[in-house]
């Protein structure tokens, strides 16, 4: 190494170790390769781990995620409300998801909360996560919430709501957590997403975002999960196996919005196996429930890609035609 190339290495060091943390974070999380025995277990137990060793960046990161509201509670004081909404995102989520339909709902008289949570860890710690941010909520306003996920976050509602050891359904009614009224899955992959296999891109976009974002810490990238999650959303992973099993919950109706990229009213084998690019459409499916195509790709169909385009994601209209 010359003088120079080694003074430049001194000064830059620091962000030289940060990109190569995040180079191998990405590369433990995905990928394409066999999945082990315990696989999932394993990630997750790294993750605790990590946590245990950086207490303080992980409490940091824990304060920022949760359920918080859309606007500030100080402009929600002299508003009369519809109906309270709680916007769960999916996997490598950055948290631009909502930038269309959270104002929307806002507009239409609709009380937004938007949960966040650390996305690559093990999808059921995530469900347990939404449960505790849930009872939080209840503590301040235990009226009934709708909730609208889109992708993996359809998986970490459905989980919370009929996780036996979770028992949602108890809960609500001692008042402890809001009762649910409708479940709204946007893209969700209930049968699995062969793609979870090459969320490479996904994940490098999403620590880019974090990169970037004040307060972040140069751990997020672990902080964040270990890509337990990538290991739960594989067709016939042990997850979704247990999940699928579970009767659905009978109080909360459910609906589900496919994509697809290439629309027709009536699709051919081929544009259903297409679906919105990542899930197919016959992975949305889940048991008998009506699905509903709109047409767009995994991301199009609920936000624009743009902030200066006008459009209206074609998903938007179908949810506020449930909520309302």
């Amino acid at each position: 190494m010359t003088g120079s190339d080694n003074t430049f290495y001194r000064r830059h060091k620091g962000w030289t170790a940060f990109l190569l943390l995040v180079f191998l974070a990405v590369v433990f999380q995905s990928g394409r390769r066999i999945i082990l025995p315990n696989e999932q277990q394993l990630r997750h137990a790294f993750h605790l781990k990590v946590q245990a060793w950086f207490p303080e960046p992980a409490r940091h990161l824990a304060q920022r995620q949760g359920i918080n509201p859309f606007r500030d509670e100080g402009e929600s004081e002299n508003r009369s409300f519809q109906g309270r909404v709680v916007l769960v995102h999916g996997l490598d989520d950055p948290g631009i998801m909502w930038d269309d339909l959270a104002p929307i709902l806002w507009e239409k008289q609709f009380q937004v909360y938007i949960m966040s949570y650390p996305n690559d860890q093990a999808i059921r710690a995530s469900s347990k996560f939404f449960f505790d941010s849930m009872q939080d909520l209840a503590q301040t306003n235990s009226s009934p919430v709708f909730i609208v996920a889109h992708s993996m976050g359809g998986l970490v509602a459905r989980d919370m709501l009929t996780c036996p050891k979770i028992n949602y359904s108890r809960a609500a009614a001692a008042g402890k957590v809001p009762d649910v009224k409708r479940l709204i899955l946007v893209g969700t992959p209930n049968q699995g997403a062969q793609m979870a296999r090459f969320r490479i891109i996904t994940e490098i976009k999403d620590q880019i975002f974090h990169l970037f974002k004040p307060g972040t810490h140069w751990l997020h990238c672990l902080l964040d999960g270990t890509g337990a999650a990538g290991v739960d959303l594989l067709p016939g992973s042990r997850f979704l196996t247990q999940l699928n099993q579970r009767p659905l919950p009978g109080d909360v109706p459910i609906d589900i919005i496919a994509g697809m990229m290439f629309f027709s009213r009536e699709p051919t084998d081929v544009e259903n196996m297409l679906g919105d690019g990542l899930v197919s459409v016959n992975a949305t499916r889940l048991n008998d429930l009506p699905l509903i195509r709109v047409p767009g790709n995994h991301f199009s169909m609920i936000r624009n890609l743009t902030r200066s385009s006008t459009r209206v994601p074609p998903a938007i209209p179908e949810i506020l035609a449930k909520l309302e």
